[in-house]
């Protein structure tokens, strides 16, 4: 439950109740429940793929949250670690959604003027000038032999018929998103 006696240490920063309470909105319209029903069990940190590789704690973002210190959050690297596996939500007792509260954030971060961290613009520059989010390649088995997609049975890629019409009806729906 959010406190206003509470002070971040690190930053002397105090929760900030109207972006607690907007935070609480966005949540409800999109059907899932308060950070406040997280009872710090660690579930989700136990399941959690970005935390065996960048270690990433969701039950410490959903305490953030709880706490009211949604702007810590946001000026997190932290919430671009996620990979929406969702073994969060699986994992979860309350069924909360610590990935959607971090999809959330993340939007905000964004449409604030947040600079994306360097992998995600790579992403998005690769989508929007091939259509692709990562280029397909060739790669090596464990023998060194070179594997292709042919060679696995699995079926041609095909890029967008018209990629400057895909590439303006994507930069228009981030624009949409956005708002």
């Amino acid at each position: 439950m959010m406190s206003d006696a509470i002070t971040d240490l690190f930053t002397m920063s105090k929760p900030d109740k109207k972006k607690y309470d907007d935070l609480e909105k966005t949540l409800a319209l999109l059907g899932l429940e308060s950070p406040n029903i997280c009872y710090q069990c660690s579930k989700c940190t136990s399941g959690c793929e970005a935390m065996k590789l960048l270690e990433l704690k969701p039950h410490a973002i959903m305490a953030s949250a709880k706490d009211g210190f949604i702007e810590e959050i946001l000026q997190s690297d932290e919430i671009w670690a996620c990979v929406g596996c969702y073994k969060c939500f699986e994992r979860c007792p309350q069924k909360m959604s610590p990935v959607d509260l971090m999809y959330v954030v993340k939007n905000w971060a964004v449409a604030s003027g947040k600079q994306l961290p360097g992998d995600y613009q790579n992403l998005l520059q690769n989508l929007l000038s091939t259509g692709y989010t990562q280029s397909p390649m060739d790669v090596s088995d464990a023998k060194g032999k070179t594997v292709t997609r042919n060679s696995l049975g699995l079926p041609d890629l095909f890029k967008p018929l018209d990629l400057q019409k895909f590439t303006s009806i994507v930069s228009q729906l981030a624009v949409e998103a956005l708002k």
